[in-house]
């Protein structure tokens, strides 16, 4: 299988979850690129719902799970906006669906633990500009999260 650049990555993700989006009923609007806060505008079929959607992208080359901005740490308090991550890992596509704070305060609370632990010489950890998201962090909480479309609330 040819190797894809983290671009081709980043958008194939978009790409799978606006048809996800539209098999559900739902128009489904790419931004354009460089968006810092959302890839993707979704709205009801009816424009009663709008709904912005952030997307990360997991491939078969990363096996260290998401890598996110450390600004995904920072709430947004906005009860529209919503980041899915894509697992392109498998053969089946999945999707982990979160309000973007809910998702935020996941990431922060693993983040801390991991800079309360020291590293293997016992010193401290550097503050990093990303952070990682993986399965081995996931709780059942995250796991239900598979695939529930019903959390944008469409």
């Amino acid at each position: 299988m040819p190797v894809r650049t983290n671009n081709i990555v980043g958008v194939t993700g978009e790409y799978y979850v606006s048809a996800e989006l539209g098999k559900r009923g739902i128009l489904a609007l790419i931004t354009p690129k460089n968006n810092p806060l959302f890839d993707i505008v979704a709205v009801s079929a009816d424009a009663t719902q709008i709904v912005s959607i952030q997307v990360k992208t997991m491939s078969e080359r990363n096996q260290q799970g998401w890598k996110l901005g450390k600004d995904i740490c920072t709430l947004k308090n906005n009860p529209n906006l919503f980041v899915v991550l894509v697992n392109l890992t498998g053969s089946e596509v999945e999707y982990y669906i979160y309000d973007y704070d809910t998702l935020s305060s996941r990431v922060q609370d693993v983040y801390s633990r991991y800079l309360a632990k020291p590293k293997r010489d016992g010193t401290r950890r550097k503050d990093v500009d990303f952070r990682w998201y993986d399965f081995t962090e996931f709780s059942e909480d995250d796991y239900q999260r598979k695939n529930n479309w019903s959390l944008l609330g469409f």
